[in-house]
């Protein structure tokens, strides 16, 4: 309700109702009263008995007022447009400068008035991510706090009788074919999927997200489309994105032959064979008419901290086709200004055209302004558990040794990988372990601080050394009317006499929500610098390791401390340590016991992972090449043949001293694509393992046989298996290249 003006006269209007044709059982209704400008003058909720009492002021110019009776609404959802958009029906009075008693108004609440107000309610839900890039792998990320706003869409039967003759040719033409080379672009496909009536693994070219990256009704009404093409070199061409290949693929198509017939009919045949025909066409509409689409705001609602958004909307009474929904998003920055972080274009192409209301809707913004909050990943674990869930973004799951398969003791297992990922990769660079902790550790047990230490398998147990390295969190909160980013650091902490504790990061920040400026750093529990304690060992010129090898089996250790700072026993806590069940860190994470793999020291009940770190870089090099067994002399790399049955052969050495790096090797032959020599495998372990490649000269030259002359060069690239669980590290990676010529050798003196 409006707040008075001091000094202002009001008046009361009783609003009642009655039900002549004893019509069913009403949802909450209000009146609703509004100024000739649309100003909500006060809002009454209606009693048990269909009655209520709304203020009206009584100014000296009088006033035109609306009263509406419509769905109870909330405050900030209330408009006049909004009350008659979900069913509202209004009357007309006046209130004039000299008017003491006004005249009840009276609703009669018949059956068809009552109809529109149920059954119009509809759930709509979903949620909204942030996709970031991180160490080169890609993640979706929560966007908390965000505004989503939903637009109802006017739906395609609407617009199609409104477009102008002109416009509606073009859709006339697309239907005669061939296609025209239109200059849009096909939006990225899903993975393939088959449908009924095409041959497995046949890409049908313009399924339900072929045109539409948004996914269409979820009601199976694109299975039933006539228009197929089991065309599988036409549809590899329309995933190209040519104009070229969009011609082909679409000349290919078969309209339904109503629309054929259609096309050439007067307008209103035409009209009504594509609106018949709507489900099949609307890919292609959003892209021929993006303008001509209009959006009306029906709701918003806020993401939680986990992105996800729920609200209930009221479907138009003027529209009785199917809710069609647009997104999109906005969120509060610095200096208190909101941005617009989701707004994809065309509109028509980012509609969820006949949303199935309740249906999961999946949002996903790249833009670089919007603040997402660490995932929210339900935990599958007993009672007060501590999750050692990831070195860096890998699950600690393919480590062997971590898992049912390859624990110690277990089936599988073998002693010679333990430590290594099931890719055989070993660990290296900066190791980040993520930890999750039961928030009951705070709270019931009186657990707030862990340490993370390390030292190498074979050291004593008076080796273990403490990360040191500062950790923080950041949430993010409003200051005023400005948004902020602020750290929480996390230690190291010396508490009592204990140092380099780190806090257990609490359920909720200080004030506001969590937030992930930095996806690396603020997922990490500690830092292990690997490349420091076990550093790499280079070779010399000759290939041969310039010290001793520091890689191999190093210990990750856990502890708990209560908030004094003295050491807990996790057993007599009932703490249980627990590793995820899967390489998967999305979704409900399953997890598993971490002692029954071996994973915990059953003296101190200790978490102890192990890890192989190997930072060792490798080495590169492609020796000189010979024809017959004979290098190329004088310094310009020319080598001389007499038949073209001799061999040339092109001698490289590919090193890791561990052989956890793989190579590739090829020569290519001028300028094209052509490589005569191609092969790849295992870098060796030191430099007795020289590869030599050969083949003759006719094979060398190829296509360039009929000059007896060409050029080409040799490349070599050895790249390592080393990992930080986020990229694997290729600053340990080494290349070569060479050139050289073959040709004729002169004849005559």
């Amino acid at each position: 309700m409006t707040s008075p003006t001091r000094g202002e006269r009001r008046i009361l209007l009783d609003v009642t109702t009655t039900r002549s044709d004893g019509s069913g059982e009403l949802p909450a209704l209000a009146a609703y009263a509004f100024s000739s400008g649309g100003a909500l003058l006060d809002v009454q909720p209606l009693d048990a008995k269909g009655n209520s009492k709304v203020s009206l002021p009584v100014s000296q110019d009088g006033d035109a007022v609306r009263v509406v009776l419509g769905p109870q609404m909330e405050k900030e959802e209330i408009s006049v447009g909004e009350v008659l958009r979900r069913g509202g029906i209004d009357a007309h009075l006046e209130v004039r400068a000299n008017t003491d008693k006004l005249e009840p108004v009276r609703f009669d609440l018949t059956a068809d008035l009552i109809r529109p107000w149920h059954g119009r309610r509809c759930v709509v839900r979903g949620t909204l991510t942030k996709r970031v890039v991180s160490g080169g792998i890609t993640l979706e990320l929560p966007v908390c706090n965000a505004a989503v706003d939903i637009w109802e869409v006017d739906p395609w039967p609407r617009i199609i009788v409104h477009l102008p003759d002109l416009e509606l040719e073009r859709l006339r033409d697309i239907i005669d074919g061939p296609w025209p080379p239109i200059d849009w672009p096909i939006p990225p496909r899903p993975p393939i999927e088959v449908f009924p009536g095409l041959a497995p693994g046949v890409i049908d070219p313009i399924g339900p997200v072929a045109l539409n990256p948004q996914p269409l009704p979820p009601a199976g009404v694109q299975r039933s489309l006539a228009l197929r093409a089991p065309i599988a070199s036409s549809a590899s061409m329309a995933m190209s994105g040519s104009a070229a290949a969009r011609t082909t693929v679409l000349t290919a198509l078969a309209f339904p032959t109503d629309l054929q017939i259609a096309r050439h009919a007067a307008r209103p045949a035409f009209e009504r064979a594509v609106i018949a025909n709507i489900d099949l066409l609307r890919p292609i509409l959003c892209w021929l008419y993006p303008r001509r689409v209009t959006k009306t705001k029906i709701a918003t609602v806020m993401t939680d901290e986990c992105g996800h958004f729920r609200i209930v909307i009221w479907r138009s009474i003027f529209d009785t086709d199917v809710p069609d929904l647009y997104f999109t998003a906005r969120q509060r920055i610095f200096f208190g200004f909101w941005i617009t972080i989701y707004e994809p274009t065309p509109i028509a192409c980012h509609t969820w055209w006949n949303y199935v209301c309740g249906t999961e809707v999946r949002l996903v913004t790249t833009n670089p302004l919007a603040h997402a909050c660490p995932p929210c990943r339900p935990i599958d674990a007993p009672p007060n558990w501590v999750l050692f869930m990831a070195l860096g973004n890998t699950s600690v799951w393919r480590t062997h040794g971590t898992n049912s398969t390859t624990a110690v003791g277990q089936p599988g297992h073998d002693p010679a990988r333990l430590g290594l990922l099931d890719d055989a990769a070993p660990w290296g660079g900066t190791l980040r372990p993520r930890l999750e902790f039961d928030n009951a550790l705070r709270g019931t047990l009186n657990v707030k601080y862990y340490r993370v230490s390390y030292k190498r398998v074979t050291d004593a147990e008076t080796a273990w050394i403490d990360c040191e390295k500062e950790i923080f969190r950041h949430y993010i909160h409003t200051v005023g009317t400005d948004v902020v980013i602020t750290p929480l650091p996390l230690g190291p902490n010396v508490v009592g006499s204990t140092p380099h504790l780190f806090e257990i990061p609490p359920a909720l920040p200080p004030v506001g929500q969590w937030s992930l400026p930095d996806v690396v750093l603020d997922t990490e529990n500690a830092e292990l610098h690997s490349d420091l304690f076990a550093a790499g060992i280079p070779f010399d010129a000759n290939g041969v390791p310039t010290g001793a090898d520091n890689s191999g089996k190093w210990q990750i250790r856990l502890d708990l401390f209560d908030t004094a700072g003295t050491m807990v026993d996790p057993e007599a806590l009932g703490i249980a340590w627990r590793v995820p069940a899967s390489a998967s860190l999305t979704g409900t994470i399953q997890t598993e016991d971490a002692a029954t793999l071996g994973l915990v020291n059953a003296a101190l009940n200790r978490m102890v992972l192990t890890v192989h770190i190997d930072n060792n870089p490798c080495s590169a090099t492609i020796g000189a090449p010979t024809l017959s067994n004979v290098p190329a002399g004088g310094g310009c790399g020319v080598m001389n043949y007499a038949v073209t049955t001799e061999p040339v052969t092109t001698p490289f050495l590919a090193m890791q001293r561990n052989q956890h790096a793989t190579y590739s090797f090829y020569v290519q032959r001028g300028e094209g694509p052509a490589t005569p020599i191609s092969m790849s495998g295992i870098a060796a372990a030191n430099n007795a393992g020289v590869i030599s490649p050969s083949a003759s000269v006719a094979t060398m030259l190829g296509t360039c046989i009929d000059s007896g002359i060409a050029g080409f060069t040799e490349q070599l690239y050895v790249a390592t298996m080393s990992t930080d669980g986020w990229s694997r590290l290729s600053g340990l990676d080494r290349s070569a290249v060479r050139a050289f010529v073959i040709a004729p050798a002169p004849s005559g003196p």
